[in-house]
């Protein structure tokens, strides 16, 4: 998984190329890209976070889903 700062790179690119863009419709997806680039961003600030957590709570990390653990 690749940190927070790398999805905020990849947002602000498509944004600069969202500015760069003579035609609206293209300029839209460029910035609903970057939406979700910076939606990626916010995950893996989560997933970091938790993982940290549970470092310091002692846990492991869970090793699979839940249909894993039901088999």
């Amino acid at each position: 998984m690749h940190p927070p700062r790398y999805w905020r790179m990849r947002a602000e690119e498509f944004r600069t190329k969202a500015d760069n863009c003579e035609y609206p419709e293209t300029r839209d997806v460029l910035r609903k890209v970057a939406e979700n680039y910076d939606e990626l961003a916010r995950r893996a600030a989560r997933i970091i976070t938790v993982e940290s957590l549970d470092e310091r709570a002692g846990g492991s990390p869970p090793t699979g889903s839940a249909l894993d653990r039901s088999r």
